[in-house]
């Protein structure tokens, strides 16, 4: 459904205008622009009729209206004779899971038409633009600087809640408890996966629109949004790498731990192989063997094996296998 639809000039919003019943309404409102007036049309979840009736409006290629349909686009940056299309994947981060949502924008010098498929909602985006006439006026670039600039805000705050989850994996695999991170450790990395694909086919077409952007002092806006894309890749690439590096040490610790558990059950089959061994001994029942009816015997076996295992225990401590 249409969430706002407004006429700007000047860097001030003119007036709202009516969409009206269907798509003459719209067309109505498009053809009634000045010079110097562009339209804003700001679309939410919308159905197929729905994008049909703005795409017939707008006279939009049908090519547009499918991208637009298929909520599930790359990131790209496609032109269509006078007009742009640009589609985005917006990420929010919440109990370790990356969710994605996406955002077409069609810029041309006459209109912008921003749709919305789930995520949060752009009216905060409108507002900030609408609240800075030097930026606005710039014309219908200023609202896709604006659209880009909240997504790729949004790629920061993700990058920094995966960074902070990845010191709380790093603290617990080097701890001192036994625990079971590589499930975690897995599910980040398919999380991290999920926002690399959103994040990094953006990033050469952003680069070729820095250098197409008109008019040209609306340049240093896209080339700080690119600046802060190129920091969320880099943040992303530090965070797998460190997944990988906290698996592999995860995994270490685990062989660590297997083999100190095999130092102890062989420590302690060694001890009581020392009695068992000489217990065998006296289990053979011959008739003639040492001591065999002497009276302190069995006090003097008992001593030797007293004094064999705890000689064992002791060298087994000292070398760390207990």
């Amino acid at each position: 459904m249409i969430i706002d639809c407004a006429i700007y000039r000047d860097g001030a919003r003119a007036r709202t205008a009516d969409p009206g019943e269907g798509p003459q309404g719209l067309g109505f409102a498009v053809e009634s622009l000045g010079d110097d007036e562009f339209l804003w049309i700001g679309v939410d979840d919308p159905g197929p009729e729905e994008i049909e009736d703005v795409g017939r409006a707008l006279s939009l290629h049908p090519l547009v209206v499918e991208d637009i349909l298929e909520p599930h686009q790359r990131p790209k940056i496609d032109r269509y004779h006078d007009y742009l299309l640009v589609s985005l994947r917006g990420v929010s981060y919440a109990d370790d899971e990356v969710e994605t949502h996406e955002v077409d924008v069609c810029v041309s010098a006459r209109f912008v038409l921003t749709v919305r498929h789930g995520g949060p909602t752009l009216a905060q985006a409108r507002a900030e633009l609408e609240a800075d006439p030097e930026r606005l006026r710039h014309g219908p670039v200023s609202v896709l600087h604006a659209v880009l600039d909240r997504i790729v805000d949004g790629y920061d705050d993700v990058a920094v809640e995966l960074e902070t989850d990845v010191e709380e994996i790093e603290v617990s695999v080097f701890s001192e408890e036994r625990t079971r991170d590589s499930n975690r450790i897995y599910r980040l990395k398919r999380e991290s996966l999920e926002y690399r694909r959103a994040v990094l086919p953006l990033r050469e077409p952003l680069a070729r629109l820095v250098d197409a952007v008109t008019p040209r002092e609306a340049g240093p806006y896209f080339r700080d949004v690119s600046g802060h894309l190129q920091r969320a890749v880099d943040a992303i690439e530090a965070v797998d790498s460190l997944l990988d590096n906290a698996l592999s040490a995860h995994l270490a610790q685990l062989s660590i731990q297997q083999n100190d558990d095999m130092r102890k059950l062989t420590a302690g089959a060694t001890l009581f192989a020392i009695p068992t061994a000489i217990a065998g001994i006296y289990g053979m029942n011959f008739h003639d063997m040492p001591e065999l009816r002497w009276p302190f015997g069995y006090p003097l076996v008992l001593v030797i094996m007293a004094i064999g295992c705890g000689y064992a225990y002791l060298r087994f401590k000292r070398s760390g296998w207990l």
